[in-house]
C-alpha cells in the first residue's frame, strides 16, 4: 500500500501515537506524518504510507488553514490551556481596536518559535528544555499570515480562522494578539482545516471502519498538486528512472520542483527544472 491518508486527528493523541495506531491497523511499518499537531489540536494530519514517505517533506511544505479558540486575559507557559497560568490581564472587549489589531497581524513577519515546540536545539526538542525550566535563545523565522477572520466571539473568548504559511506557530500568534491588545491570550482549542488543497471532507477518523481506511488512501501524488506537472516521453522516462537528467524545454508557470509523469499519465516522482534541464530528485521505486 502506497499513498497519502488524510487523518482527522483526535484530541489527546500525539502525531506519533496516531502513526503507531495506523501501523497496527494496516500492518505496515513504513508510515509517517507530514508536519506535527500538538495533543491538544485536532483536524487534518497528512499521513504518508509506503512509497509516499519519500514525499513527506514536499507535502508538508504547503499553506495551512486553522480554526483556533482563544481565551483573553490569561497567558500560560505553554501558550495553550494545558499549561500553567503565568500571567493575567484585563481584556477591554471587542472594540474597533480589536478588529484593527487582527488586520495588523496579517502579512509577512518574523516569528520566534515557542519553547513548547518540536524544534531541536542541542539534540533535544525545545519542549524538553522547557519542561526542565531551561529557556533557550531561538532564531526568528519568517512566516506569512495571509488572512485572519473572526468566526465567533463571546465575553473573553473568540474563534478565529487563520490562513498562513508553513512553519507558523498559532500559539505564538495568539500570544502576540493578546499583547497587541494590551492584554494576554492563550489557545483553548485548535483545529487544522486544510493543508494545501487537502480538506477534512477527504479525511479518515479512527471511528471509521477498516474498509473506509483502505478506501481513503490517496495516490502518491495527491498532496503534490502545488507543484507544476511535466509529462515526458517513454525514452526519457527510462533515463529519469536511472537518475539521469534530460532536456526539457516546455514553458511552465514556475521553475524549480515539478511532478514528473509519463505520456500514459503514470506518476514517476519529483524533479527539478532548471536551465531547460530536468533533474530527478525523489522517484517512486520501480520494483
Amino acid at each position: 500500500m502506497n499513498g497519502f491518508l488524510i487523518l482527522d486527528k483526535p484530541e489527546g493523541l500525539t502525531s506519533a501515537q496516531c502513526v503507531y495506531k495506523l501501523r497496527s491497523k494496516l500492518g505496515i511499518k513504513k508510515i509517517g506524518h507530514c508536519g506535527t499537531l500538538d495533543p491538544l489540536a485536532t483536524g487534518l494530519l497528512p499521513i504518508c504510507i509506503g512509497e509516499a514517505t519519500k514525499f513527506s517533506n514536499f507535502a508538508s511544505d504547503q499553506d495551512k488553514v486553522y480554526e483556533v479558540g482563544i481565551e483573553f486575559g490569561i497567558e500560560t507557559d505553554s501558550g495553550d490551556i494545558t499549561g500553567n497560568i503565568i500571567s493575567k490581564a484585563n481584556f477591554i472587549g471587542f472594540t474597533e481596536d480589536f478588529y484593527q489589531v487582527l488586520i495588523d497581524l496579517e502579512g509577512i513577519q518574523n516569528q520566534i518559535p515557542p519553547m513548547y515546540s518540536a524544534i531541536k536545539i542541542n539534540g533535544n526538542p525545545l519542549y524538553y528544555w522547557a519542561r526542565k525550566g531551561v529557556y533557550l535563545h531561538r532564531m526568528p523565522r519568517k512566516v506569512d499570515i495571509q488572512k485572519i477572520e473572526l468566526i465567533d466571539k463571546s465575553n473573553k473568548a473568540a474563534i478565529l480562522q487563520i490562513s498562513c504559511s508553513k512553519g507558523t506557530y498559532i500559539r505564538s500568534l495568539v500570544e502576540k494578539l493578546g499583547r497587541n491588545l494590551n492584554s494576554t491570550a492563550t489557545v483553548i482549542s485548535l483545529r487544522r482545516l486544510k493543508v494545501g488543497e487537502m480538506c477534512l471532507n477527504q479525511s479518515y477518523s479512527f471511528k471509521d471502519s477498516h474498509q473506509s481506511l483502505i478506501d481513503k488512501v490517496l495516490p502518491c501524488d495527491a498532496m503534490l498538486t502545488n507543484l507544476d506537472k511535466v509529462r515526458i516521453k517513454s525514452e526519457d522516462a527510462k533515463k529519469v528512472r536511472n537518475g539521469l537528467s534530460i532536456y526539457y524545454n516546455a514553458e511552465l508557470k514556475n521553475k524549480g520542483l515539478v511532478r514528473i509523469y509519463t505520456e500514459k499519465k503514470l506518476f514517476l516522482g519529483i524533479g527539478e527544472l532548471s536551465n531547460k534541464k530536468l533533474q530527478p530528485k525523489r522517484l517512486l521505486s520501480t520494483n
